[in-house]
């Protein structure tokens, strides 16, 4: 018996690239197999039918069981249009096909499922011809060709122009690559002849014309640049060029420098064109001044207080980087009150002087808002980090019910990218929700007229922003790796092209022109919103979502309208509503029986502001955070290198897990495979191990930041420590328990239980008494507290701020003596360049300490040495019985220090300094001591944050029996 064949639909049956753009069921009247009867499809209606079997007709070399490996479609299952469409493009997708026509036949036994196809023809040999400076590996990559793959005349010519664009990334820019075989549909064979030519090489980048900026500094971050010695990099890339005249002109018009014109022009310097000179010409023109500033649109705060730290203020140059911080610096002050939605907006007006501009900032104060829901996200590959960790590094910040802060959500969201928990590839996210907030509310009540489904017209801003580092440092804004000068958004300026601070680096605008006359800016509005710079308050991945506008008033009863968190009532003590004595309150604050007087009118008071006081602000708004991270790898082997003037040489593995968790060992094979053992806790535990040649330290250390979900850390340690002294060799064993807590953004408070056993051996004679009085094991036991308040913007090379510590120390047991000390530095940034970088820093510091009579010799002051006191060999300064260096019971450091950039790039830096005091067994200054010296600070980011250091110094005032030390230096690697 014969069943009729029905063709599901037909797809491409040209040649390759032919796609599926639909299922279209058969016509009664289309042709069917010819081996069947013509049966209409309706008929047969496969979505209703399983499908029996699975059959390919028309594959010649390429297996069945691999066609069938690519379809979703099963045996046993019936089979929908979509599913038959998407099965065909995945065959099409493989390439291995020219046609694919799927059919269904019905038989005896059901519904069978039949792709007839087309094979492509094969490949037969691939050959690169020329090729010397690529292997032939590389272009096999680069093309995907292969013997036996599907033979394709577009594929081949496609690599052709692969491989070409290859060697010009290279700089092999005359590169020749010609299809002498694979360009016709009968052939089999595919070879490329290549004519590679000579490396383009860029020998020199100038710039002329330039007088208010010199050329270091306007080559820095460019694409283009000319080669090391004629032969390290310097590749050139003739699209670089425009995207560099770009980066100039953004830069000069960041400035205030709205004329200005950059060109450029290039010249071959040999026949052969290996090597090309690139000149960038630069028409400065007249750099712009800020004429009159106007702020309109203010109310709740008065213009006084908008102005009070304003940067660009009438006669001072246009510079984007101060428009930037006024903007943010009036932001703040909204943000202090909760409007963290309100908007500072900015039109500069160009006037018929030449030369002048007026700034008229347009504000929107918006309204208040507080904190809901804080919702937490976590994602990995197997999550395991607990949601406390998360809420501990949050609650810090931000709490449900708190006055929402920009400043305080950027400071959270510092803290998570700080954090090394999360993924720096994926870095957390953080998005703000507007929320109506009803069930945050105290009292409920609709404002009269307004349905509760009804909407508020505000929209919801969303905030791009400022790059969030491990500590707050000066906004650095990068566009085509440009020096942080650029405008963070678009200004449209009247009467001038919109093109100015374009964020699009491949566009090469059309030069600006002069503005046209304008009439003097007289009770002048703002613009449309349209024409502003928007500041940047939050980072990339902060966002506002599905804006939800609250449609409630709440009660004015409620601490929810004060312009501060709120605070605990006690008994009507500081509070501002009406409480009667020996009448409770709620957790509201409401007086506890209700307030008649007020609470029972469903509009609020009805005598309106006149009984209560004056009463203005609009509705207070509620947002929810939605917090997301991706767990990152937390453990690390790490292996490094360091050589410094006071320890020598030493090595160094660590093992670290910073997202440990001691109260999680494994409860099956399982958690040791996926790595949740043991993890998930965020808490630090760190094995380390540094041998050297004068100090070795062998570290095993816990750490908890929240510990038991407090604001309280805790630590523990314990370890092993060896130094050979000059005089003796001093051996550590011991542990320590900490505990610390911060007090607010700047302020911590710590402090730590010690209890090690000290040897002294291999003693020098004559050997004082002080010394032999510990030589052997001895026990020491001391508690510590310290207090320290740390504003600096960076931990390594800070720029402004201070660090100030109080610390005191208590030895108890077999030596008992009390210790204090004093720490402080301060950090003054004296000149910069407009741009922001450049800067030139004063750097002053200061040491001062005291123990008492008992302390033993290992635990006295020593000064000398890089960190401490240089022109001094390592603890070459102190007080000295017969050749024994013995330690002071008094010390007194200071050091000034002026830093100076030498390259543009700020990565390599000179110092002068001086570095000065005494370590006396009293507390005076007798062997006063002072050295001046210079020397060099290098960054090389591939060696990690630290500086490399080099100094040279020599001592000015000294003592007879003191080291001195002329070169120090540190120099440290790690991966």
């Amino acid at each position: 018996m014969t069943m009729p064949s029905v063709a599901f639909a037909q797809f491409g049956g040209g040649g390759y690239g032919a796609r599926p753009s639909g299922v279209t069921a058969p016509d009664p009247r289309s042709n069917l197999s010819s081996r069947t009867d013509s049966v209409p499809f309706r008929a047969i209606d496969p979505s209703a039918q399983s499908i029996v079997d699975i059959q390919v007709e028309g594959n010649g070399t390429i297996p069945t069981y691999h066609i069938l490996r690519q379809l979703t479609i099963r045996k046993g299952r019936p089979a929908s249009p979509t599913q038959v469409t998407d099965d065909v493009r995945r065959l099409y997708d493989t390439r291995l096909f020219s046609s694919v026509r799927p059919i269904f036949n019905e038989t005896e036994e059901g519904l069978v499922l039949v792709f007839r196809v087309v094979e492509k023809p094969i490949v037969r040999n691939v050959v690169f011809k020329g090729n010397k400076k690529i292997k032939t590996k590389v272009l096999e990559a680069e093309t995907g060709l292969r013997t036996n793959a599907p033979f394709d005349v577009a594929i081949n010519r496609e690599a052709a122009q692969r491989i070409k664009q290859k060697y010009k990334e290279k700089g092999y820019l005359h590169v020749e690559v010609t299809l002498e075989k694979g360009g016709d549909p009968d052939d089999r064979d595919v070879v490329f002849l290549i004519q590679e030519g000579k490396k383009v090489k860029v020998r020199k980048v100038s710039v002329e014309g330039n007088e208010f900026a010199r050329d270091a500094v306007l080559k820095i971050g460019k694409q283009t640049k000319p080669a090391i010695l004629g032969l390290i990099g310097g590749n050139y890339d003739p699209e670089s060029v425009p995207n560099d005249e770009v980066a100039l002109r953004q830069y000069y018009e960041g400035l205030g420098f709205f004329d200005v014109e950059v060109t450029s022009t290039t010249h071959w310097i040999d026949d052969e064109k290996s090597k090309i000179d690139v000149v960038f010409h630069v028409k400065e023109g007249q750099r712009f001044r800020v004429r009159n500033v106007e702020v309109t649109g203010f109310d709740v705060l008065t213009e006084e207080q908008l102005r009070k730290d304003l940067q660009l203020v009438a006669g001072e140059h246009f510079n984007s980087r101060f428009l930037r911080e006024d903007i943010e610096s009036m932001k703040s002050q909204y943000d202090e009150l909760g409007r963290l939605f309100a908007e500072v907006n900015v039109n500069p007006v160009f006037l018929p002087e030449a030369g002048w501009v007026d700034l008229v900032y347009q504000i929107d104060e918006d309204r208040p808002y507080y904190i809901g829901q804080i919702n937490i996200d976590i994602t990995g590959d197997y999550p395991h980090t607990q949601e406390d960790v998360i809420r501990n590094q949050v609650n810090a910040y931000v709490k449900p019910g708190s006055l929402a802060k920009a400043s305080s959500i950027r400071r959270m969201q510092a803290r998570l990218n700080g954090s090394q928990l999360w993924e720096r590839s994926q870095p957390p996210t953080v998005n703000i929700r507007r929320v109506e907030g009803t069930e945050y509310l105290a009292m409920n009540l609709v404002n009269r007229g307004q349905s509760a489904g009804e909407e508020d017209d505000r929209t919801t801003r969303t905030f791009p922003g400022i790059p969030f580092g491990h500590s707050i440092a000066p906004e650095q804004i990068e566009t085509l790796k440009l020096p942080p000068t650029l405008q963070p958004a678009s200004i449209v300026q009247p009467n001038r092209p919109a093109k100015l601070f374009t964020d699009q680096p491949t566009a090469v605008p059309a030069p600006l022109t002069r503005p046209a006359t304008l009439a003097p800016l007289k009770n002048h509005r703002p613009a449309a919103k349209t024409d502003h710079i928007e500041t940047n308050p939050f980072d990339p991945q902060i966002s506002t979502l599905n804006p939800q506008p609250s449609t409630l008033t709440p009660s004015h009863e409620t601490h929810l309208w004060k312009q501060s968190p709120p605070e605990l009532v006690i008994r009507a003590q500081g509070g501002d509503e009406d409480v009667f004595r020996s009448q409770s309150i709620d957790q509201f604050g409401q007086p506890v029986p209700q307030d008649y007087l007020y609470g029972v009118s469903p509009q609020g008071d009805p005598f309106g502001n006149g009984l209560r006081g004056p009463f203005q602000q609009p509705d207070a708004g509620f947002i929810d955070l939605d917090v997301g991270v991706t767990e990152a790898r937390t453990g690390r082997l790490m292996f490094g290198v360091g050589v410094n003037s006071d320890a020598g040489v030493v090595g160094s593995i660590v093992l670290e897990e910073n997202n440990f968790d001691i109260l999680r060992p494994p409860r099956s094979f399982a958690d040791i495979a996926n790595g949740t053992a043991f993890r998930g806790g965020g808490q630090s535990f760190r094995i380390e191990a540094v041998p050297g040649n004068q100090v070795s330290r062998y570290l095993v250390s816990w750490q908890d930041p929240f510990f038991m979900n407090t604001d309280f850390s805790f630590g523990t340690s314990g370890f092993y420590y060896t130094r050979f002294f000059d005089n003796w060799t001093e051996e550590r064993l011991g542990g320590r328990l900490s505990l610390g807590r911060l007090l607010g953004n700047f302020w911590s408070l710590s402090g730590a239980l010690r209890l090690e056993n000290v040897k002294v051996r291999d003693i020098d004679a004559p050997t004082p008494p002080i010394l032999e009085a510990v030589r052997g094991d001895n026990l020491l036991s001391t508690a510590r507290v310290a207090l320290s308040h740390d504003t600096r913007d960076s931990s390594f090379l800070p720029t402004q701020g201070h660090m100030v510590e109080l610390a005191y120390e208590q030895g108890f047991g077999e030596f008992n003596y009390p210790r204090a000390e004093l720490t402080g530095s301060q950090f003054f940034t004296v000149w910069e360049r407009p741009d922001g970088r450049g800067k030139h820093i004063i750097q002053l510091k200061g040491q001062t300490g005291w123990t008492g009579d008992n302390t033993p010799i290992f635990e006295k002051f020593y000064a000398g040495g890089f960190q401490s006191f240089r022109g001094f060999a390592f603890r070459g300064v102190t007080p000295v019985m017969g050749p024994i260096e013995v330690g002071g019971q008094f010390m007194a450091l200071g050091s000034a220090e002026y830093i100076i950039p030498i390259t543009a790039d700020d990565n390599i830096r000179g110092v002068v300094f001086s570095d000065f005091g005494t370590v006396e067994n009293t507390v005076t200054i007798d062997d006063f001591r002072a050295s001046v010296g210079a020397g060099l600070r290098l960054v090389i980011p591939a060696m990690g944050p630290a500086p490399i250091a080099l100094d040279f110094s020599y001592p000015l005032l000294k003592e007879k029996f003191d080291e001195k030390q002329i070169f120090s230096f540190y120099v440290g690697f790690t991966r």
